[in-house]
């Protein structure tokens, strides 16, 4: 080889070996900025943050990983209520998120504030959870005003007087349970209450809200609704994490959509199917939506507000009666003096089972007991509701403009 053939290979392995050179160092550049980046953000959440005073796990006042990690495992109450053992009536959920847990906290956060006081308005979270329809509901709604408006709606039909008249659609329901319950406890294997729980509780609210029942006992197997709706909330909560990191959030609504959009569509999708078979119906029933029907037929309320407004009845009343009833069950089951009383009080006012009617159990004294006791002790949706503080002074601390607080029904 000669010399020239020899400068060349030289020439290009230094070539080689400084483009090398210069990824590596771009990579070890590119690598040390995000460490910087991160160790800053750290510092400055644990020390010079406005919530920097607030007591909470390191983790959790360091970075947003302790959230996300809790909040999508399904334990994030129960850890909540942990926390507060350890830290008190508020600590610090997140780097810019608060925790509160006494009985004034939580009228400051979600009742009506004094005269010439801000409203605690809805966090973003609340976007996320109305996603898949052209209209908000009652529970998307975050202006003041429009839910208000809503809320002046559907109000009616949950008064005492309301309810009662819908009890012969709940009766009906019941009747088929308690029909199916009893032919199958039967069986020596026993029954999973949890699960037929759930399938009376959507036939009801199914019953309620688009005026036909989704035949779930009947056909003794949950209806395939009910499978979207846990992965709709699943996916609610990952993209509520996600959009706390702008730039996860940006990779997410890339992303995600593959996984979502066909999940998101056909709930909604089945959503409006039923809200359609609805509107046709004729009968002269009652039931909680009756009101705002009358008004989209009227012009004042659209089809598609409707069809929002009973997706989220279906999904708050049906997850959280299913969640009381099954909860309520196994704490009678784990004490039997209180089951036993229940038992002899319940047998003691009726000769039959049909004698049993929705006035005459309101006036059972240990029955509402054993119900506010179970509301007590496991409350659904015992997560919390988030809220913006506008800054304000809740339980003597003052909670800056921005900061999301929660108030957990089963730390309160």
């Amino acid at each position: 080889m000669d010399n020239s053939s020899q400068n060349q290979d030289r020439t290009a392995t230094l070539w080689a070996t400084s483009a090398y050179s210069s990824r590596g160092a771009f990579a070890l550049l590119f690598i040390g900025a995000i460490v910087l980046r991160f160790t800053f953000y750290v510092v400055y959440n644990l020390f010079f943050h406005p919530l920097a005073k607030f007591p909470g796990p390191l983790l959790a006042r360091a970075s947003l990983l302790w959230r996300f990690w809790f909040s999508q495992s399904g334990r994030f109450h129960r850890v909540i209520e942990q926390q507060h053992s350890r830290y008190g009536p508020v600590f610090r959920v997140s780097p810019n998120e608060l925790s509160f847990a006494s009985a004034t906290s939580w009228k400051s956060i979600y009742g009506h504030p004094p005269k010439g006081k801000s409203t605690l308005i809805k966090s973003e979270f609340y976007d996320m959870y109305g996603s898949g329809y052209d209209s908000l509901c009652i529970g998307s709604e975050r202006d003041p005003q429009n839910h208000a408006r809503m809320k002046k709606s559907l109000s009616p039909a949950f008064s005492t007087k309301a309810l009662m008249e819908q009890e012969e659609i709940i009766q009906r329901c019941v009747d088929g349970f308690v029909e199916k319950i009893g032919h199958e406890s039967k069986r020596e294997t026993g029954i999973n209450v949890s699960d037929w729980y759930e399938m009376i509780a959507f036939d009801i609210l199914g019953e309620m809200a688009f005026g036909e029942t989704f035949h779930c006992v009947e056909n003794e197997e949950p209806h395939f609704w009910i499978e979207l709706l846990t992965k709709h909330l699943f996916f609610i909560t990952l993209i509520d994490n996600l959009r706390r990191v702008s730039l996860l959030f940006s990779i997410g609504r890339f992303l995600l959509p593959r996984f979502t959009v066909g999940v998101r569509d056909k709930h909604s999708g089945y959503s409006r199917a039923k809200v359609d078979r609805r509107l046709q119906s004729v009968s002269p029933r009652k039931d909680i939506l009756t009101n705002v029907v009358d008004k989209v037929k009227g012009g004042e309320v659209s089809q598609e507000e409707l069809t929002a407004h009973a997706s989220t009845l279906v999904i708050a009343g049906g997850e959280t009666i299913s969640t009381f009833l099954a909860a309520t069950t196994f704490y009678l089951c784990k004490t039997p003096s209180a089951y036993h009383k229940l038992q002899n009080e319940i047998r003691n006012r009726y000769q039959s089972y049909q004698d049993i009617d929705a006035a005459s159990a309101l006036q059972l004294p240990y029955l509402q007991a054993v119900i506010q006791e179970g509301l007590r002790i496991f409350p659904p949706g015992s997560q919390g509701f988030p809220r913006t503080s506008p800054g304000v002074m809740i339980d003597n601390y003052w909670i800056p403009a921005g900061v999301s607080i929660i108030d957990p029904l089963i730390s309160s």
